[in-house]
């Protein structure tokens, strides 16, 4: 990445390679090291800044007139690029008036109505991998909603539905570093999508689906169209990941913590701090990307310069042993609802009440017909920003 000023003048630093396969598959020792050198770090493999502490990294997303999403929150510049327009890369205003329009399908009033269908989809698949007795919960159950339930909601068509988990996935790649073999094969994947979604006629949505109900508030003025048809990839990207990671992490988790489940199966008023912490030791997404408006200055040390670039990293500050005790141990007693697993302050995920409300739901269902998981075989996901697993493997003993 470009920066401002010589990199010398950059301290704390690191030479840290953020995006290595060693890195991404155990990345856990790494962030403690950062954290043990200040709030930020200066990653000198990359010219970037890592913000890796809770308070900080809090303050920094609240200070959106330092960190800007405008100027990209990837750190290549082609991606950045490409991605000009979309929500998720903008700051208010615009990103305020943009989102009050994606926000309507995802008010509470709307997510009530999925409840029943959510639950009724639910306990049927899970029934039928109980009787199983062994099987594997990513493709089986931490994707079964989204891609049942999420594809339809967005209404897209058939070629559409059936790519986008794999476009959603190369999107978060492709804001990986510049060169980056991870980065350059997501690039290419998100340009299958952009040019799906560029060329999509607006006929062929399904009028009821969330997609169409961007074109009828442009029509309203609410939005241009052009600002509809980009938009379209909020709903397109990052729809499916947060669910299917949340969810595959934490049945990992609770397969690992067989205490925990039980925990959870005696007092099922627990399963909303359950969530939060699941989310908060095993964020489904380690870093996004900011660039400084202006100078920065952290206590502890890090000045950071107008120009450089900064990566929040989510996942540190969900371990850092400052805000929470014994932050490695997985306590779904504990209040961890100040976790930074889906971001904070503006850019907050927009989708983050459907992700938890199709996680609970799960969960519902598992505490009730599962009486203990057992881990098989799990195989990380080696990807550039997403915290999840290609692979879980359990069997289970019914309740």
């Amino acid at each position: 990445m470009e920066v401002s000023q010589p990199t010398e003048s950059r301290t704390p630093v690191s030479e840290i390679d953020f995006w290595s396969d060693e890195v991404v598959s155990n990345p856990y020792p790494y962030y403690d090291q950062l954290r043990d050198l200040g709030p930020a770090v200066w990653l000198a493999r990359h010219e970037c800044w890592a913000i890796v502490r809770h308070k900080e990294l809090r303050e920094a997303l609240l200070a959106s007139e330092a960190f800007t999403s405008t100027a990209g929150i990837g750190m290549n510049a082609e991606a950045n690029k490409n991605s000009e327009g979309v929500m998720i890369f903008s700051d208010d205003p615009d990103h305020a008036r943009l989102r009050r329009v994606f926000n309507r399908p995802l008010l509470p009033g709307a997510l009530n109505a999925l409840k029943d269908r959510l639950t009724g989809l639910a306990e049927q698949r899970v029934d039928q991998l109980v009787a199983k007795g062994a099987f594997d919960a990513i493709p089986e159950l931490a994707q079964f909603l989204p891609l049942t339930v999420v594809t339809d909601l967005v209404g897209l068509t058939d070629e559409g539905k059936a790519n986008m988990l794999r476009w959603a996935g190369g999107l978060f790649d492709a804001l990986g570093p510049e060169g980056h073999p991870r980065t350059l094969s997501g690039i290419e994947i998100a340009i299958e999508a952009f040019t799906y979604l560029h060329n999509l006629p607006r006929e062929a949505l399904d009028p009821q689906g969330w997609a169409a109900g961007l074109f009828r508030a442009a029509d309203a003025g609410d939005l241009s169209h052009d600002e509809a048809r980009k938009m379209m990839m909020d709903y397109t990207g990052p729809a499916l990941d947060t669910t299917i990671n949340g969810l595959g992490n934490a049945l990992s988790l609770f397969a690992r913590h067989p205490e925990q489940w039980d925990r959870l199966r005696s007092d099922p008023e627990l399963k909303n701090r359950a969530i939060e912490e699941a989310l908060r030791l095993e964020s489904p997404v380690r870093a996004f990307g900011r660039r400084l408006t202006r100078d920065y200055d952290m206590d502890g040390g890090a000045h950071m310069h107008r120009g450089d670039w900064a990566l929040m990293v989510y996942a540190s500050g969900n371990r850092d042993e400052r805000r929470y005790e014994d932050p490695e141990k997985f306590d779904i007693a504990r209040d961890a609802r100040d976790h930074v697993a889906f971001g904070y302050g503006m850019h907050l995920c927009a989708g983050m009440h459907l992700a938890k409300l199709e996680i609970r739901t799960m969960l519902d269902v598992l505490v009730r017909r599962v009486k203990r998981f057992h881990l098989v075989e799990e195989e990380m996901v080696m990807h550039n920003l997403i915290r999840g697993r290609d692979r879980l493997i359990l069997n289970v003993d019914p309740a």
